[in-house]
């Protein structure tokens, strides 16, 4: 980012904090489709996901006085947004969903060229896949592999075991991996 976009920004975000709506608009605007992408991964449906980026937005609204500019603006709204899905989700779960880790054994899975039939799928196709796991596996899925968390930070965000949350990544590659397959043969 360059100076002036970076003294845009800065200006943009205390505009919001002085409560100006043009600013607030203009920063939802700028930042909705790649925070609204986080969300889908979290979600079961595009309601979810929209319901999820709009809890998300406000909470990024009332903390903006807390962002210290020496940070990433936009890994800061996108730690908000996944924090948002997930008390999203536990605020509106139908379902409990538990698995004990002990009690579970593994599937043995079949052997196929993954990387062909993954290189077939589109990124919404992907994303789809994503949407049908359980949502706990889901869950633990998209902190594992697209927010980089460890599998302890997983278990005490999520109030698991930690083996717990290494099944459900185990399981969530399973199904995703049996999904693929069936996608693309």
């Amino acid at each position: 980012m360059n100076k002036q976009s970076r003294d845009e920004l800065l200006q943009l975000i205390e505009d919001c904090k002085k409560g100006q709506r043009r600013a607030m608009h203009k920063l939802f605007k700028t930042y909705y489709g790649s925070l609204f992408t986080v969300c889908m991964r979290y979600a079961h449906c595009y309601e979810d996901a929209q319901d999820m980026v709009n809890e998300g937005f406000m909470k990024i609204f009332s903390a903006l006085g807390t962002y210290q500019a020496s940070g990433s603006f936009e890994a800061w709204m996108k730690t908000i947004m996944v924090n948002a899905a997930l008390d999203y989700l536990r605020k509106y779960r139908h379902s409990t969903e538990t698995v004990n880790y002990d009690d579970v054994t593994d599937d043995v899975l079949q052997h196929h060229d993954e990387n062909e039939a993954l290189s077939k799928l589109s990124t919404d196709e992907l994303m789809q896949l994503i949407q049908q796991l359980p949502q706990m596996s889901r869950t633990v899925f998209n902190l594992y592999v697209f927010e980089d968390m460890p599998h302890a930070e997983i278990a005490k965000l999520l109030n698991i075991k930690e083996g717990t949350s290494h099944w459900h990544l185990n399981f969530a590659r399973t199904k995703l991996k049996e999904a693929i397959k069936e996608v693309s043969d």
